[in-house]
C-alpha cells in the first residue's frame, strides 16, 4: 500500500557520510540555495534523477542538502579507477554498464563485455528494487554521464524509466514517485562558488503502469520523455557557454538590483536564468534577434563599469556609492577581527591550499576541477593536521598536540572569512570613490537599467506564451 513502507532508518555509515558533505558543501560553497524542498516526500521510496556537469560535487551537493544518503547509480568505467573504486564501495554506489563502455575490437571480446554488461545492469537494477522496497532511495543522473555542455543531455537514458516501471510490474515495489534536481552552479571549479538546488514535483509511476503492461517499450519510452520534460523544467539549458555566459551576467545584475539582500538571490538568479533561456530558445538561441540584443547590452554595462575600474557584473549593487560608505566601517572592523586568525589559517593549511590550487590547475576539464580541488583538500587536510600534531607533540606535549588540531579546521574556516571579506572590503572601497565620477556612475546605471528593462521583455514574451499554451 501506498506511504506504508515508510523510509528505513540511515545506518551509521550512511549518517556519517551525509554529515561529512554538509560539512564539504558549508566549507567549499559559499552559498546553496533550496527551492522545492516540499516536493519530497517523507516515507514514500523515492528516486531522484538529476542533471550532472560537475563531477564528484554533482552528488556531495545533492547528499549534503537533502539531509538523506541515496544509493548512487555509478558508471561501471569509474569502478575502474584504482583508489576511486574503494571510496564508491564505501559510499554504496551501485555500478551499471553505459552503451559503448565494452571493447568492439573482437567479437568475442565484444560478446563477453556485452553479457558481463547486461549481468552488472541486472544486478544493479535488483539492487535499486530492493532498496526501494524497504522504502529507501535511489539517485540517478540519466544524462548518461558527466558533459560539458550549457544544454540538458536530451533525449535522457532510459535506464530510470525500466528500473521504477519493472519494479512495480514485478511486485518488487510496492510504491514510487520520481523527483527530478536541478543544480545550477555559479561557476563549476571555483571555490567559495554559490550554488542553486531546485526540487521539481513528484512523478507518479503508477499512472504509466497500466500501458507499460500493454506495450513496455512504448511506456518506458513515455515516461522518459516526461523525466525530461520534468528535469528541463528544473534545470539551466543554453545553447551555448556564450548564451549562458551572457544569461548568467543578465540574471545576475537584475536579481542583485530587485533586492540586493535577498536570502535566496542566486535561487532567483537560476530561476531567472531559465525563464531567459526559455525566451531566447523560442527565438534561434544565440543565433536569434533577442540574444544578440541581451548580449549588446551586456556588454555595454560590462563596458561602463570597466570604465569605474570593475568588470564583474555583480558590482551594480556598489551603484550607490552612500551604501557602499555605509558598508566600509564594518567591513574593516570584520576583516581586522579576523585577521590573527585567518593569517594563522593561512599558515597551518598552507599545504593543502596549495595542492588544491595546483590541482585546479593542471585539471584542463571544467567538470572535474571542483572534484580534483576538493578531493585532493579531503586526503590533504586530516594529513596535514596529523603531521602538525605530530610535531606539536614533540614539542609542546599532547595539550599542544590537540590545539592544533582544534586550531587546524577553526583557523581555516576563518582564513576564508576573512579572505571574503577583505574582497569584499576593497570592491566596496573602489565602489566609494565613485561619486566623483558622476559621469560614469549615470552611465554605468542607465545602462543597469537598460540590461533589465530587456530581461524584462523577455519575462513578458515567456509570460505570454505560457498562457496561451494553456
Amino acid at each position: 500500500m501506498r506511504g506504508q513502507q515508510g523510509t528505513p532508518r540511515q545506518n551509521m555509515r550512511a549518517r556519517f557520510l551525509v554529515r561529512l558533505c554538509q560539512t564539504v558543501v558549508h566549507v567549499f560553497m559559499r552559498r546553496v540555495d533550496v527551492t522545492g524542498s516540499s516536493h519530497v516526500p517523507p516515507d514514500r521510496p523515492t528516486i531522484f534523477i538529476s542533471n550532472h556537469a560537475n563531477g564528484l560535487a554533482d552528488p556531495v551537493v545533492l547528499i549534503g542538502q537533502l539531509g538523506t544518503f541515496p544509493r548512487f547509480l555509478v558508471a561501471q568505467s569509474l569502478w575502474r579507477i584504482r583508489g576511486l573504486d574503494l571510496l564508491l564501495k564505501f559510499a554504496m554506489c551501485v555500478p551499471v554498464a553505459r552503451r559503448g563502455e565494452e571493447n568492439p575490437g573482437k567479437r568475442n571480446a565484444a560478446s563477453n563485455a556485452a553479457s558481463n554488461a547486461a549481468s552488472t545492469n541486472a544486478s544493479a537494477f535488483d539492487t535499486c528494487h530492493k532498496v526501494l522496497h524497504s522504502g529507501g532511495r535511489v539517485c540517478i543522473f540519466p544524462e548518461g554521464g558527466v558533459h560539458d555542455n550549457p544544454r540538458l543531455a536530451l533525449p535522457l537514458k532510459t535506464g530510470t524509466a525500466r528500473i521504477a516501471l519493472e519494479g512495480l510490474d514485478s511486485g518488487s515495489v510496492d510504491d514510487l514517485v520520481i523527483v527530478p534536481l536541478g543544480i545550477t552552479y555559479e561557476e563549476r571549479g571555483r571555490f567559495r562558488a554559490q550554488v542553486a538546488l531546485q526540487i521539481g514535483e513528484a512523478i507518479e509511476v503508477r499512472d504509466f503502469l497500466d500501458s507499460y503492461r500493454v506495450d513496455g517499450p512504448e511506456a518506458v519510452r513515455s515516461l522518459t520523455h516526461t523525466l525530461g520534460e520534468a528535469l528541463a523544467a528544473v534545470t539551466r539549458s543554453h545553447s551555448s557557454w556564450l548564451e549562458a555566459e551572457v544569461v548568467h551576467a543578465a540574471a545576475e545584475v537584475t536579481v542583485l538590483t530587485r533586492d540586493p539582500k535577498a536570502r535566496d538571490s542566486f535561487a532567483q538568479q537560476a530561476t531567472l536564468q531559465r525563464v531567459i533561456g526559455d525566451a531566447l530558445s523560442h527565438d534561434g538561441g544565440d543565433q536569434g534577434r533577442a540574444f544578440k540584443g541581451l548580449e549588446a547590452r551586456v556588454d555595454d554595462l560590462r563596458e561602463r563599469l570597466d570604465s569605474l575600474g570593475t568588470h564583474t557584473p555583480s558590482d551594480v549593487v556598489h551603484l550607490d556609492p552612500q551604501r557602499a560608505r555605509r558598508r566600509i566601517a564594518l567591513l574593516g572592523v570584520t576583516s581586522a577581527a579576523l585577521a590573527p586568525s585567518g593569517v594563522a589559517g593561512y599558515v597551518l593549511n598552507a599545504l593543502p591550499a596549495s595542492v588544491s590550487f595546483g590541482l585546479g590547475l593542471r585539471v584542463k576539464h571544467p567538470a572535474w576541477q571542483a572534484t580534483a580541488k576538493g578531493g585532493s583538500a579531503l586526503v590533504t587536510l586530516p594529513v596535514t593536521w596529523g603531521l602538525e600534531a605530530w610535531f606539536a607533540n614533540r614539542r609542546w606535549g599532547r595539550r599542544g598536540a590537540l590545539a592544533v588540531l582544534l586550531l587546524g579546521p577553526i583557523t581555516g574556516i576563518c582564513a576564508i572569512a576573512w579572505t571574503a571579506s577583505i574582497d569584499e572590503l576593497r570592491r566596496t572601497v573602489r565602489a566609494s570613490g565613485w561619486a566623483r565620477r558622476p559621469e560614469g556612475l549615470i552611465a554605468a546605471r542607465l545602462s543597469r537599467d537598460n540590461v533589465i528593462a530587456e530581461v524584462e521583455r523577455l519575462e513578458s514574451l515567456t509570460s505570454s506564451e505560457e498562457m496561451s499554451s494553456r
